[in-house]
């Protein structure tokens, strides 16, 4: 088994729940033996391995950045004298060059160039031969200051810049004004906690955000919609975030035309003014999916789904047998909240 140690993590404040779950939902998807230490807004922290704490940057929506944990203070004096003390020659070797960045998160005030200043001075006085350079560093050392305290380590893996910004709903081929933003889309499929290579179903597939990132991941998504144009437009959002990739029918998700054999169902069913919903009410939409879901997933497998805050998704899942694993309220813009919630199939 590959070395495991503490590993903190950089996390979105884009929402105050959904970056940590979705973190862990990834984790316990991949690594067997993760260990959750602690975990706030802004930060986790988690006892795992290098590769793993890397694979959860890189497939998460709202992880920014992962790093070995080497000291972790309330105050910054302390920081610096734990530092000091830290085993820097094990992490560092003559010629390195390195940078530290200090990233400050939920209003916490520090002197941001001061502590990069003093901490880099403790690693240039390590005892190895290593020297700054801001511009293409072979190391990066970060201070995560929060309202939870200073994390400081060595970073393992850090975000692509924009790297949702060509798929969000503005900049498509074709959009929805409902249509949900990539990085939601990608953290949903995350938290469905399906196995590499699983099939996901999207009965309402809409402009095929979640289609588009479950193909990215490496999923082999299938998706329902029951408007013809729209079935046109998400293809061609197909054809340009996921070419070659999942396949999406013109279909009613009442009158589901598949058999079952999926091992997650992830998906945003309709609602709104603008929406037209074949049952004539969402709750009525909504009854008749959670009647059909426990035939379409394997069991063991997962729902995550997305829902207006005021709908009761937990009460109509339990009802028809499914366990409530996690729930999350966000906000979308003004008084539209929706809640996340995943489900397991028993």
């Amino acid at each position: 088994m590959k070395e495991r140690a503490q590993y903190f993590f950089h996390l979105s404040g884009e929402h105050p729940e959904l970056p940590l779950g979705e973190l862990r939902a990834i984790l316990y998807t991949f690594d067997e033996y993760p260990k959750v230490v602690c975990g706030y807004e802004g930060v986790g922290v988690v006892e795992t391995t290098k590769d793993y704490a890397a694979l959860a940057v890189e497939r998460s929506a709202y992880v920014k950045e992962a790093a070995l944990l080497i000291a972790k203070s309330e105050s910054m004096h302390e920081m610096l004298e734990y530092v000091k003390s830290a085993p820097l020659c094990e992490i560092l070797k003559d010629g390195d060059t390195f940078e530290v960045r200090c990233i400050r998160y939920g209003g916490v005030k520090h002197d941001v160039k001061k502590a990069e200043a003093e901490l880099g001075k403790i690693i240039l006085d390590c005892g190895k031969e290593v020297s700054v350079n801001l511009e293409n560093p072979g190391k990066r050392f970060i201070l995560l200051a929060t309202p939870h305290g200073l994390f400081f380590g060595l970073s393992v893996a850090r975000k692509r810049k924009k790297e949702f910004y060509d798929r969000r709903a503005g900049r498509r081929p074709f959009t929805l004004p409902s249509a949900l933003q990539p990085k939601l889309a990608r953290c949903m499929v995350n938290l469905a906690r399906a196995r590499p290579g699983g099939r996901i179903l999207d009965p309402f597939a809409g402009s095929a955000s979640i289609l588009s990132e479950a193909w990215l991941l490496g999923y082999d998504p299938v998706g329902l919609e029951i408007k013809y144009w729209i079935c046109k437009g998400a293809r061609l959002n197909i054809e340009r975030y996921a070419p070659n990739g999942p396949d999406i029918v013109n279909g009613d998700a009442t009158l589901m035309p598949f058999r079952g054999g999926f091992d997650s169902i992830v998906t945003d069913p309709p609602y709104g003014r603008s929406t037209t919903i074949p049952t004539g009410s969402l709750a009525s939409l909504l009854e008749d999916f959670f009647s059909k879901s426990t035939e379409l997933v394997v069991r063991g497998g997962s729902v995550c789904m997305a829902s207006p805050s005021n709908v009761d998704v937990i009460a109509l899942g339990r009802t028809y047998g499914l366990e409530v694993l996690e729930t999350y309220t966000i906000r979308v813009h003004g008084t539209l909240t929706r809640r996340i919630a995943v489900f397991r199939i028993g």
